[in-house]
């Protein structure tokens, strides 16, 4: 029954309204038919979804019904759901979230003019956002959403919706059962049935509000037990049983064990995996951990009934099962407007998100990845943007705990085991850290959960109950231990790394996303007082955190084991080895960001956050290790590490995260300077820069090579450097927002002028402050000027923005350049700048030069303690360290440091001295961090008191004095340990033997690893190196490896080892012992003697020693100032000078440097400005004390009493500098006297032999650019010259003038080109023409041609036959080159090349000579015209008309009949010169055969002839270059290019005279001349047979075209008169078509007013009008009413006139410029003041040149010259010739079979939009005309507007693209594209394909490639013009470089 009623409604409409009536009467009657109809377990009948459709309208089309839903629709938000791919906006100014969308539509309909928007191209999908109050504000909401949009609604009847409510649940069950068959039978399949359902829901929740609420409540509807066929109950699949989630099983588990307590307590992850599978612990053990719900209560996130599950969390469970496949995912999220679903289906989301969240660590294919965590994205960006109902979900469902331990599962899949190798520990533990090269990581896996944690944190209210949780936070700390100290670095010292990873790019984008970003939205709640409680709370978890990361690296706290020696004072060793690096410590930059916002926005005192100060020393060791790494990243020590490490480092600086990285590490140390000594900070900041031998003095300073030299001047000027900075540096001390965008943009600037995206990508991301770009234009358009893009050259610009020359005085910062720039590029491109601006406001020239010294900005009172280290003893004396050296020892010292340490004076001189004690007092012992000894840390300060007692008694009379006892050895061993400060070595109490074997057993057994262990190996490669004849370089390698091993040891090992091998040396030295007595001793058993001799054999090269200055001090620790005021300590004596006498003696130095290039020059340079800099430091310094000037004054006096300084070094240096100048002058004289001697005697010796060739004429010589060989043009030895030949088809694209084709334009597929009008002018045609004629006469003119180039650089034939094969060697690879060397580059310019021209060994043409113009003469007496008689009747013409044409016409048509008669003898001289030709001529017709080769690869004609290729080649070389003169003849306008037209004619009527076809020339010529003569067709057309059909007419020929064959196949083009005999004969055919064609466009009316004027004899012009419109009227050829219609236009006599002139111009152009190339007449030099027609018709000697100055009302008939009976004569001719069709005589004349003289525009290329956005939206839905679909990514044609599929395979043709193979249609191999999803424009040119740029920028006058900042862009006239002149002249090749090749691909 129920099959019956079904099968029965065939028609559409009838079952709906079946269904519709039985409803009232029978309800379950409907229920039944409608489960039949939509039955899911029916596995034979598929769903009809389109009779579905029909059934939910109720009978009513879909159409309408959707019409009808839409017009009451009631939403408030827009919510359309969009996947990957679809472009939407972004407004900054609208967004209440960052994550904010609006669709285009909603946009447009917006009012966002002025505001801070983008365009963008959605990677993950979206939503629109329109109308939603808590996603953005109100002002941005379009007309139609939004509270207040006001619209009138109607209710509509319960029938029209009664299917609805009826069919969707059917639909909703169908859906599920189908989607449970497929995760049972098949996991990664989907039905296509189940898929077409759910577009058809999507459908309905997309009519309206109406039946999206109906598909809404089927979804939060509790499911019921489904029945199959047999009753069965059915969950998934039949008979299968229901499946409880695994976490609930874990989560009762849970409740009756206790877990194992966790290895890691305070870690992020309770148990750790050794491997990359699935960790220990589960996710659902860590929650149970979190707070919330206790473990006795339900947790929903954990497990949940089967039975109670709703409809909605039933398809939650599917797709998570399902992957979520994307139209899932957009059906669930297009009902998000309905409330009650909304937070529904987000408390199933956030139930179900550990079990989401464990999708990503599954393994896919990488694009699977990303279309996974794209849709995760998509779904959950639109649950978490509503910040009230994201906060309910985190109240009630403890939405941070489950994300936070989701993060954790992620995270801990990830980890690596990493053991913190100590050198002095074996028991050290492990730490676990994140593996950046984990697919979670590198794959970005992790993505999806960071980004909803990040959404959740940027809503202030989730921010602060996040920062409320000590559990939550403490949890997020210990997840962030694992990314601290990540991707270690560790330095290799011999071998270069083999391979250089890309991890670190995953190791920063980890810690940016994942950590920085959350510190950012943390740090933005917390700028209140009311926050400090939050804040103490974080610091406290960090410091926690802190403690617990130290003690896994086992970094301890340990009492100081070595007492002051030589009073330096031992600090910290470092946790870290000196080896590693690592830039990622996320922990250490939490701790330092909630100290800044502590101090700078709460209200806080220093003293409240700060940790302990053990705490403290451990932070800074690991912060100060990352400061010293850069300094020797850039002194080269860590060269052998590869690229990597330099990246690194970019990246730690790099302006965008520089906030996030280093401006957080230096604020650290700030703090660190600020909480401790300061003294003991700079020793410890001396030794982590491994420095200590560099300030010393004496024997112990630093005895350095020249490249270690420059290493250790790199590390000291890192130091410096690296304490200005700390000085400085205000980022995170109060300064505010303006003054931070001013200052990094005055940075930005001064290291180069960058674009606004440059700047702005460049702007730092400061956490805890708003958006800076508010602040940036503000900022920017007050320090910078723009500078307008230019177009020079073909090469593309973009604006810029630059410094205001006149800002470089005040706000030049040279320190927060450094700080900046990374590798000091930037700073040194900064100097650049700041010199040239230098020299130009002191109008000299600098060679050295100091930046500005800059006062610090101000600072908060809070940290007013971090200038106490300006006073620090310590400080002054590394200052006067290192002006000492710079006075003593120039060669250690360079310019950079000696300005830094002015600086650090000048900072000294000027620090406030009001200054508190430090905020954390120093402990009555020493904090010492390091690694412990393995006992209780006294073992070393015993082994350095043995040491110290050899050194002393070294002098004792024997080696070893009595016996050692074993006993007593143990003994003294243990009083040195257990009292090392205390215990004294008697030397009558024990022997150098007793200390020496104590001392050995220290060495050995008490320390692990032993003291000499680590250098055993490098010292057995030395003493290798050591014999006789090795290799000083070998020898210098091993040495430089061994002090790399001791500079990786604790500075405590380093000290013991040059102690004890400097005693040992002494020894041998002194010859006290020998070297084998010493190795019988202290080396153990079975290791070699020689490669411990070797050490101390090398100590002095090794340990840097050198011979001790006069001075007695040691290190710059024995300089005791006696106060912590420089200004105080700058005169006092130490070691003979004081800091005042080293200032007084650098000044000196600088101001005696000669600079100068010679005395007198204008070159000459100034004094250095250090000078005045360091006086202004001495004024200051004698201003705050007397004592300074009095000494200061005392040193000028001396210095004045002593007037010889010439002894002095610098007095020498500058002597020895002059004398070198001096020989070099005087060299160079005799050099130039040598040379003109030579020159006057070769000049003498070619006067006689020379003088015979003189009196001959002299031919052109030519330079060859391969050989270089200077010879003369012949036959046998040819010279040509480099041209490119390529097809070009511009001509073809012109359109009439003043005509643009719109892109845009409805009409634009109507407006006609060339081509087009040519190519039906010759379809019609060929129907009435043979086909022969046909196409020569048109069809040839619509084929594309040959345009030919030519850089002009000659060489010989031979020359480039080698110089080919040579290249073509080079580029045998196909894959590379396509062409195999067909292409060349001419070696001196470099520009493209595929062939060579040949030059003629003698002029072909005779060159011009001036003569006396001769006009033909009208005869002087000649007969009334009757005009009333008709044209037909030729009884009253002359006798002899050709008479009046002159005696030129007579000797043409004489010399054309012999050349017809000569025809046959010509046939065999071309068959003889082919046979025995020269090499001249085989050049030529290997040239001609390149065109030939490269015009059919390109175009698709494939039947043209040679003689067709010679015309077109010639006829598209002459047009293009009458394009580039602008069509303006004249030779001051001339543009420089040099062109080969000229020549290439030569060649091409060379070759033409050795074809042995007849020309068709001299048939046309005869043919013309014939019908002046007899007045009918010529004599070449009386012999054709009669079945070969009529040929093409003459008047319906082209003229130039008749020029161009005349110039190439006749023997008769070498004459001038000749030619202009020609040209006027060619003239007057144009004159009677141009005024055929202009009578045409008469309308009936006007033709016979014009023909029955009365008209003067006297008047030639309106005789021949008026003849010409009467025939034209009988043929019926007039313009019909709707053309008159559109013209309106009312002809008079002049307008006609200048009608004709300007269609018979261009014929005259061209015959100007060809006899400007072929008779070398030069060009007029000046334009014309009248007429051009009269102009160029003068240059031709048609006229003379006096006629130029009349009247120009009749210059037509004027320039022919003619008598009045033959202009009528010939146009009777013409008329005469116009075809008829036979069968139809009295029909009216069709318009194609009139001449078609038309002018054409310039070619041009499309117009196209000025906005972007409407291009884009235009074509988003634009079908390809191949394909017939919407392109994936299209490309618009910009030359016939035609759009194509980019990089798709629909439309390929033979493995060849669609771009390429329209580029061959269109441009014969080239074609410009605009890609349309990218704003590129790319161009095909022939086998290359080359990315141009983009012609539509921004309004900054950038370019947005590919959309990515999505900014608005507007058309760039300059650049499209750019463009558009590149396409006309050709000069693609020749001015863009980087060409790739397509491989018919694109």
């Amino acid at each position: 029954m129920v099959w019956t009623v079904l099968n029965d409604c065939d028609d559409k409409t009838t079952l709906p309204n079946y269904l519709k009536d039985l409803y009232s009467r029978e309800p379950q009657q409907v229920d039944s038919l409608l489960s039949t109809l939509i039955n899911p377990y029916d596995s034979k009948n598929s769903l009809d979804v389109e009779k579905c459709l029909w059934v939910i309208c109720g009978g009513q089309k879909p159409e309408d019904f959707t019409r009808i839903i839409k017009s009451n629709d009631r939403s408030v938000i827009c919510g359309l759901v969009w996947d990957a791919n679809f472009i939407a906006y972004r407004c900054k100014t609208c967004g209440i979230t960052p994550c904010m969308s609006l669709c285009a539509e909603c946009f447009e309909n917006g009012d966002h003019e002025g505001h801070d928007f983008n365009m963008f191209k959605s990677g993950a999908g979206g939503a629109c956002d329109c109308g939603d109050v808590e996603v953005m504000k109100p002002c941005g909401f379009c007309s139609r959403h939004g509270p207040k949009s006001a619209k009138s609604y109607r209710e509509i009847p319960d029938d029209v919706t009664l299917m609805v409510n009826l069919v969707v649940p059917k639909l909703i069950d169908f859906l599920l059962y189908k989607l449970e068959y497929a995760t049972a039978d098949k996991p990664n399949k989907v039905d296509r049935g189940d898929e077409e359902v759910a577009k058809l829901l999507l459908q309905l929740c997309e009519m309206g509000d109406i039946t999206r609420n109906v598909v809404a409540q089927g979804m939060l509807q509790v499911r019921k037990k489904s029945l199959s066929s047999d009753g069965k109950v059915v969950f998934k699949g039949e008979g299968s049983k229901p499946t409880i989630h695994k976490y609930s099983v874990m989560r009762r588990q849970s409740s009756t064990d206790n877990s194992q307590p966790s290895s890691l307590p305070d870690s992020g992850i309770q148990n750790i995996s050794d491997g990359e599978g699935a960790p220990l612990q589960s996710v659902a053990d860590s929650i149970l951990s979190l707070p919330g719900p206790s473990k006795e209560c339900d947790l929903p996130y954990l497990g949940y009934e089967e039975e109670k599950k709703t409809v909605l969390e039933t398809l939650l469970d599917l797709l998570i099962e399902l992957k979520f496949p994307q139209y899932l995912v957009t059906l669930v999220l297009s009902m998000l407007q309905e409330t009650d679903y909304k937070q529904q289906f987000m408390e199933a989301f956030c139930s179900r998100y550990a079990k989401i969240a464990n999708l990503l660590t599954h393994r896919f294919e990488p694009e699977e990845d990303q279309k996974l965590c794209n849709r995760l994205v998509h779904a959950s960006v639109q649950l978490f943007s509503n910040e009230n109902l994201t906060f309910k979900m985190v109240q009630n469902n403890n939405l941070l705990s489950i994300i936070v331990s989701a993060l954790s599962d992620l995270i801990s899949r990830t980890l690596i085991k990493v053991d913190h190798d100590t050198e002095d520990n074996v028991n050290s533990k492990s730490l676990f850290v994140v593996n950046c090269n984990h697919d979670i990581i590198s794959q970005h896996r992790y993505w999806p959960v960071v980004s909803d944690f990040h959404n959740l944190l940027s809503h202030s209210k989730i921010a602060r109950h996040f920062l409320g949780e000590a559990a939550l936070i403490r949890r997020w700390m210990g997840i962030l231990t694992h990314f601290t100290g990540m991707n270690k670095n560790i330095r290799h010292l011999i071998v270069h790394i083999p391979y250089e990873s890309n991890v670190y790019q995953y190791a920063y984008s980890t810690e940016i996303e994942a950590s920085s970003h959350i510190m950012t939205n943390l740090l933005s709640v917390c700028a209140s007082p009311s926050e400090s409680d939050h804040i103490r709370l974080v610091l406290s978890e960090c410091v926690r955190a802190l403690r617990s990361w130290f003690r896994m690296i086992q970094v301890q706290i340990v009492k100081p084991f070595l007492e002051p020696l030589n009073g330096e004072e031992f600090t910290p060793s470092g946790p870290i080895p000196r080896h590693e690096i690592t830039f990622h410590l996320p922990l250490h930059r939490y701790l330092a960001g909630f100290i800044s916002q502590a101090i700078n926005y709460c209200g806080m005192s220093l003293e409240e956050v700060l940790p302990s100060e053990e705490v403290l020393w451990c932070v800074m060791e690991h912060v100060l290790r990352i400061q010293v790494g850069i300094g020797e990243i850039l002194s080269g020590l860590w060269v052998r590490n590869g690229y990597s490490l330099r990246s690194q480092e970019e990246f730690y600086l790099q302006g965008q995260y520089c906030n996030q990285c280093v401006d957080l590490d230096i604020f650290l140390l700030q703090v660190c300077v600020m909480a401790l000594d300061s003294d003991l900070f700079l020793t410890t900041l001396l030794q982590r820069y491994k420095l200590d031998s560099w300030f010393r003095f004496g024997d112990f300073a630093s005895s350095t090579q020249p490249a270690d030299n420059d290493v250790q001047q790199a590390l000291v000027e890192s130091m410096l450097n690296l304490i200005l900075q700390l000085v400085y540096q205000r980022m995170y001390m109060g300064l505010s927002e303006e003054k931070m965008v001013h200052l990094e943009v005055v940075t930005k600037l001064t290291m180069g002028d960058f674009t606004h995206s440059q700047l702005t990508d460049n702007l730092p991301e400061k956490p805890g402050i708003s958006e800076l770009t508010e602040l940036f234009d503000e900022v920017l358009s007050k320090v910078s000027d723009y500078k307008q893009p230019t177009n020079e050259s073909g090469q593309l610009t973009q604006g810029i923005y630059a410094l205001k020359p006149d800002l470089w005085k005040s706000e030049f910062q040279p320190l927060h350049v450094m700080l900046r720039g990374s590798y000091k590029r930037g700073y040194q491109l900064a100097m650049d700048k700041y010199k040239g601006w230098y020299q130009s406001q002191n109008k000299t020239k600098v060679q050295g030069l100091w930046p500005p010294f800059r006062t610090p900005l101000a600072l908060n009172p809070q940290c007013k303690p971090l200038f106490r280290i300006l006073h620090s003893r310590t400080l002054h004396a590394m200052l006067f360290t290192v002006l000492y050296k710079a006075m003593k020892e120039t060669d250690t010292v360079n310019d950079n440091m000696i300005y830094l340490t002015f600086y650090l004076v000048d900072l000294c001189i000027d620090a406030p001295e009001d200054i508190a004690t430090p905020v954390l007092e120093r402990g009555s012992l020493k904090p010492d961090i390091t690694v412990a000894e393995q006992e209780d840390g006294t073992v070393p300060q015993a082994i350095v008191k043995c040491i110290l007692f050899l050194q002393e008694h070294r002098d004792l009379p024997t080696l070893y004095k009595g016996k050692a006892v074993e006993q007593r050895v143990q003994e003294l061993c243990r009083k040195l340990i257990s009292s090392p400060h205390t215990f004294i070595i008697k030397p009558d109490q024990y022997s150098l033997q007793d200390v020496t074997e104590a001392l050995l057993l220290m060495c050995n057994s008490r320390l692990q690893p032993p003291l000499f262990a680590r250098l055993y190996n490098a010292a057995k490669q030395l003493s290798l190196t050591t014999g006789i004849g090795t290799a000083m370089y070998d020898k210098k390698t091993h040495m430089y490896h061994i002090q790399q091993v001791l500079e990786q040891l604790p500075p405590h090992r380093y000290k013991m080892i040059n102690l004890l091998i400097y005693y040992l040396s002494t020894l041998v030295k002194e010859e006290i012992a020998t070297l084998e007595q010493i190795c019988t001793v202290y080396v153990p058993e079975g290791v070699d003697h020689t490669a411990f001799s070797s050490i101390i054999r090398c100590y002095d090269w090794i340990f840097r020693v050198r011979k001790r200055h006069s001075d007695s001090l040691e290190s710059m620790f024995d300089i005791k100032y006696k106060s912590d005021r420089i200004v105080k300590n700058a005169y006092q004596c130490v070691m003979g000078t004081s800091l005042i006498q080293c200032m007084y003696e650098i000044r000196k130095k600088l101001s005696q440097i000669d600079f100068s290039q010679s005395p007198g020059s204008s070159n000459a340079y100034t004094t250095h400005n250090g000078v005045e800099a360091i006086t202004k430091i001495l004024e200051k310094l004698c201003e705050r004390d007397q004592n300074n000037a009095k000494l200061l004054r005392s040193l000028e006096r001396a210095d004045a009493s002593t007037p010889d300084r010439s002894t002095s070094p610098c007095s020498t240096s500058e002597a020895k500098r002059k004398r070198a100048k001096e020989r070099q002058a005087k060299l160079l004289q005799q050099f130039a006297s040598k040379q003109r001697i030579f020159e006057a005697q070769m000049e003498a010796e070619n006067l006689v032999p020379f003088a015979e060739e003189e009196q001959s004429e002299a031919k052109q010589t030519y330079s060859c650019i391969i050989c270089s060989i200077d010879s003369v043009n012949t036959e046998m030895k040819p010279i040509a010259t480099f041209v490119l030949c390529q097809p070009a088809s511009l001509l073809l694209h012109c359109t009439a003038p003043q005509i643009e084709r719109a892109i845009m334009d409805e009409r634009f597929e109507d407006i006609p080109t060339l081509h087009s009008t040519l190519h039906d002018h010759y379809n019609t045609l060929k129907m009435l023409f043979t086909s022969a004629s046909t196409w020569q006469g048109v069809g040839q003119r619509a084929q594309p041609g040959l345009h030919v180039q030519s850089c002009c650089h000659y060489l010989h034939v031979e020359c480039y036959k080698t110089y080919s094969d040579s290249q073509r060697s080079r580029s045998s690879d196909p894959l590379h080159n396509p062409l195999k060397g067909k292409e060349l580059s001419c070696p001196t310019c470099r520009r493209l090349s595929n062939t060579v021209l040949p030059l003629p060994p003698e002029p072909f043409f005779k060159p011009y000579t001036p003569a006396e113009v001769k006009v033909p003469v009208s005869p002087a007496t000649q007969i009334p015209l009757p005009f009333t008689h008709s044209c037909q009747d030729k009884s009253y013409l002359s006798s002899n008309p050709l008479t009046c044409l002159g005696c030129s016409s007579h000797k043409l048509h004489a010399k054309i009949k012999q050349v017809m008669q000569q025809a046959p003898i010509d046939l065999v001289n071309a068959t003889i010169l082919k046979a025995t030709k020269t090499p001249y001529y085989t050049a030529v017709e290997q040239f001609v055969n390149s065109l030939e080769d490269y015009y059919k690869k390109y175009v698709e004609q494939k039947t043209v002839s040679q003689q067709d290729i010679l015309v077109l080649s010639l006829h598209t070389t002459l047009q293009c270059e009458l394009i580039e003169r602008n069509n303006t003849l004249v030779s001051d306008l001339e543009c420089s290019r040099k062109y080969c037209t000229g020549r290439l004619i030569s060649v091409l009527a060379t070759q033409s005279s050795m074809l042995i076809e007849c020309h068709s020339s001299n048939d046309l010529l005869l043919e013309l001349i014939g019908m002046l003569h007899s007045g009918g067709p010529g004599p070449s057309t009386t012999g054709k047979k009669a079945s070969s059909g009529p040929r093409l007419p003459l008047v319906l020929q082209e003229p130039s075209w008749i020029l161009l064959k005349f110039v190439l196949f006749s023997k008769l083009q070498s004459d001038w008169e000749n030619f202009v005999t020609v040209v006027r004969l060619l003239f007057t055919l144009q004159t009677m078509r141009a005024l055929h064609s202009v009578v045409a466009k008469f309308s009936q009316d006007e033709q016979l007013a014009w023909s029955r004027k009365n008209i003067s004899e006297s008047d030639d012009f309106q005789a021949l009008l008026g003849v010409t419109c009467r025939e034209l009227s009988r043929l019926g050829v007039h313009a019909t009413v709707g053309e008159m219609d559109i013209t309106s236009y009312v002809w008079s006599l002049q307008s006609i006139e200048t009608s004709i002139q300007s269609l018979c111009v261009p014929l005259l152009r061209e015959a100007v410029l060809l006899g400007h190339h072929m008779y070398e007449k030069p060009l007029p030099t000046s334009p014309s003041t009248s007429s051009e027609l009269l102009h160029l018709a003068a240059w031709l000697d048609l006229i003379p040149s006096s006629s130029t100055s009349s009247s120009s009302s009749s210059s037509t008939v004027k320039v022919l010259n003619l008598p009045r009976d033959l202009l009528l004569k010939f146009s009777c001719d013409l008329v005469g010739q116009l075809p008829l069709p036979r069968d139809m005589p009295h029909s009216p004349l069709t318009e194609p079979l009139m001449p078609l003289v038309q002018n054409w525009g310039r070619p041009r290329l499309l117009t196209l939009p000025r906005l972007y956005g409407k291009l884009y939206l235009h074509y988003r839905h634009v079908k390809c005309k191949v394909c017939k679909g919407v392109p994936h990514d299209p490309a618009l044609c910009l030359v016939c507007g035609q759009l194509v599929c980019v990089r798709s395979q629909c439309c390929q043709w033979l493995s060849t693209g669609e771009c390429t193979k329209h580029a061959q249609k269109c441009g014969a191999g080239t074609a410009i594209y605009l890609v349309i999803m990218s704003s590129t424009v790319v161009i095909i040119r022939g086998e290359r394909v080359y990315l141009w740029g983009s012609v539509y920028l921004d309004q900054h006058d950038e370019e947005d490639i590919d959309l990515k900042r999505g900014k608005p862009l507007y058309l760039s006239e300059t650049r499209y013009n750019c463009l558009n002149q590149q396409w006309i002249s050709h000069s693609f090749d020749h001015t863009l470089k980087r060409w790739g090749w397509h491989q018919q691909q694109f």
